[in-house]
């Protein structure tokens, strides 16, 4: 049952609240720096703790609570008395059960104060708003205050003047807009955070206004939590309707203090998780509850279950920062199941944005410029994908679909985690410290053996080499692999389909309970919750580098370097010695240690060796890094280099391609070297063709 309360024990429950030592402060400091400071700050938790049904009514109906509250801090600072002149009340930590998902907000929940959670979509350029207007009487002067509690102008019905004759007569009345009072209003478009959303469901919105002192602190892409009143504002429309928009009165904003703090761990999930910390198999358990449908990718899912963690984001004494995030980059063959591990791992990681590259614009990875609906027109940015995906990871299907002018947007956006934004008039920075997990597919749909991995991959040498991994997923037919599969997809089916049985369902030739038990590998060893409450607790750590550890990976580097034939390729470059701190610093932080030790070296080691042999290995056992990061190989500029040296000597007159090949094979190079050698020539525009198909330097 609620308790009503009157006006003067409302007065009277204020007083008392205000009365407390941290509130008083707070207080005198506004009296002395009015109207710089001008808002309390009101623990919900001191109201609650004062009375729990005043509480109760206080959410119930907070217009007649917050009013009265506002009275009485009015009454404890003297000094404040020009109309239209407050101080306001701002109450913040709202109790759970006054949080409302924006899908929720009902009918009930209209006149109530609520707490909505979610991201900061757009957000308007803040415009003063007249709270108290002065008129002056155009006859005799006189000057008059007029309340304006809406959005349209209100002017004085009469002239106030006694002594004059104007209130008998139709008169008019002139703003003095110079002396009116005004307040600061924003209006903020909020969103549904990704991370609540199950399945196909769209993110909601809603709209909320800022006013005063606290307009102007949120920008597009915060996470925040608005604390206020809901109300509803008719359509505007011609016709008068019956059906109303809500937006929400916002009295306090929240914001959130750390990237994981929607994630609430509890006592009992330390435990758990310093238990977890402490299994010497911890690697290989977190690895097996990745995606467990699917079979094999262990390299791949290794990769992935440190990106999940991270390296440590730093900030040097000159201001540079350096990330902490991983990009990872799979390209396989179809079917491969990449898209597959792309969904889980954006489902599984604490913020997750998953968006695929064939139906996303680079305004909708990046932010787009839309105007706002605040009466002008003017333009505002919308946060996109990657903004959303702030501290968490983005994963992004279908690379090789997006256009080059779409891709080009992620250039920025993987190496100094920043978007730049020049649209519409609107100069603006905003923040994407994000890891990536992007797939692909090779050029010509599957990949072909006789031909280099590399020349194989349709996206730009620039793009690629910002990937601290990158791994071939290819699908070949081997009679061991494949019955390993087939049996895999088949169990995964099987036990699906059993656990769709009702319990205690007996069905003739089907023992339910043998295929469950027979079928336990494909169950994940730690459940997705517990995964995602160990990686927010694992951010907390910043993991120092032993001596050892970086000697293991000093040593790996150089001798990398080395393979670089004498100089004249480039077998490793500093991007790949950056994933090799970020590789060991994850797994560090994977086993919740505060330092680097020389497991986690060997362990960035192996996996940057395995996908620079696979992507990068040269036909001598070394490494050609050239091949990924300029598309060409330090073999292949060789061949080039020779190419031109023939038609430069013999090919005044244009040589056809069965010349070049002969003069190629007189020095040392193969048909297939020649006949690529020529091709990236031409593309490059250095040679052309003649008509009678002679080929002649440009």
């Amino acid at each position: 049952m609620t308790v009503n309360f009157q006006e003067n024990e409302i007065q009277a429950a204020w007083s008392d609240i205000f009365a407390k030592d941290a509130y008083r402060i707070m207080i005198s400091d506004i009296a002395d720096n009015y109207p710089q400071k001008k808002s309390v700050k009101v623990d919900y938790a001191d109201v609650n703790a004062y009375n729990v049904d005043f509480a109760m009514f206080v959410l119930d109906n907070p217009d007649i609570c917050i009013e009265q509250a506002r009275r009485t801090v009015m009454s404890l600072v003297p000094n404040i008395n020009r109309p239209g002149d407050a101080i306001n009340v701002r109450i913040h930590n709202l109790p759970r059960d006054a949080k409302v998902e924006i899908r929720n907000l009902r009918a009930d929940h209209l006149g109530k104060m609520i707490a909505v959670e979610g991201l900061a979509r757009k957000v308007t350029t803040v415009k003063p708003r007249m709270t108290h207007a002065l008129f002056r009487c155009a006859r005799c002067g006189s000057e008059m205050w007029v309340p304006q509690p809406g959005m349209i102008l209100k002017e004085p019905m009469m002239c106030s003047n006694p002594d004059g004759s104007c209130n008998k007569q139709a008169t008019r009345f002139i703003l003095d807009d110079k002396n009116s009072v005004y307040i600061d209003t924003q209006k903020i478009e909020i969103q549904e955070s990704p991370e609540g959303l199950r399945g196909g469901a769209q993110p909601e919105r809603t709209s909320g206004f800022v006013e005063d002192d606290i307009a102007g602190e949120v920008t597009a892409g915060n996470r925040i939590t608005l604390n206020g009143i809901l109300r509803s504002v008719e359509k505007s429309e011609r016709d008068k309707t019956t059906i109303f928009d809500t937006y929400l009165d916002v009295i306090s904003v929240e914001f959130e203090q750390h990237e994981y703090d929607e994630i609430l761990i509890t006592e009992d999930d330390e435990k758990t998780i310093l238990e977890m910390a402490r299994d010497p198999d911890l690697y290989d358990n977190i690895i097996r509850s990745i995606s467990p449908s699917i079979y094999g990718l262990d390299e791949v899912k290794r990769a992935i279950a440190l990106q999940l963690f991270g390296g440590c984001h730093k900030e040097m004494d000159d201001g540079t920062v350096m990330r902490g995030d991983m990009h990872i980059l799979l390209i396989g063959d179809p079917g491969v199941a990449k898209s597959q591990l792309l969904r889980y791992m954006s489902m599984l990681a604490p913020r997750g944005i998953y968006a695929s590259g064939k139906s996303a614009s680079a305004a909708g990875l990046t932010a787009a410029a839309v105007r706002d609906d605040f009466g002008d027109g003017r333009w505002t940015l919308e946060a996109g994908a990657l903004v959303l995906a702030d501290k968490g990871l983005a994963c992004i299907d279908e690379l090789d679909k997006m256009t080059d002018q779409d891709r080009s947007s992620l250039h920025e956006a993987m190496e100094s985690q920043k978007i730049s934004v020049a649209k519409a008039g609107i100069t603006a920075t905003l923040q994407c410290r994000c890891s990536m997990l992007a797939a692909a597919n090779p050029k010509y749909g599957r990949f072909e053996e006789d031909a280099a991995i590399a020349e194989q991959i349709d996206l730009p040498p620039a793009l690629m080499s910002r990937f601290d991994m990158i791994f071939v997923l290819t699908d070949k037919p081997d009679k061991k692999r494949d019955i390993a599969i087939t049996e895999h997809i088949l169990s995964a089916h099987q036990r699906g389909q059993a656990r769709m049985v009702t319990e205690g369902t007996e069905i003739e030739g089907v023992d339910v309970k043998n295929i469950m038990e027979r079928t336990s590998n494909i169950k994940p060893v730690y459940d997705v919750e517990i995964i995602r409450k160990y990686v927010a607790y694992s951010k907390r750590i910043f993991p120092i580098m032993t001596d050892v550890a970086m000697k293991i990976i000093e040593d790996s580097y150089l001798r990398i370097r080395m393979m670089g034939n004498g100089g004249n390729s480039v077998p490793i470059t500093a991007r790949q010695l950056e994933a090799f701190v970020r590789l060991s610093e994850a797994s560090a932080r994977m086993r919740l240690s505060d330092k680097v030790t020389d497991v986690d070296a060997n362990r960035a080691v192996d996996l940057v060796e395995f996908y620079l042999r696979k992507i990068a290995g040269s036909d001598d056992g070394g490494f050609d890094i050239d091949k990924i990061a300029t598309g060409i190989s330090s073999k292949d500029r060789n061949r080039l280099d020779v190419i031109r040296d023939i038609l430069r000597e013999f090919g005044d007159e244009g040589l056809t391609i069965e010349e070049l090949i002969q003069h190629g094979s007189n020095q040392g190079l193969s048909e297939p070297d020649v006949t690529r050698a020529v091709r990236n020539l031409h593309d490059g525009g250095e040679i052309f063709r003649s008509s009678t198909g002679l080929y002649k330097m440009a």
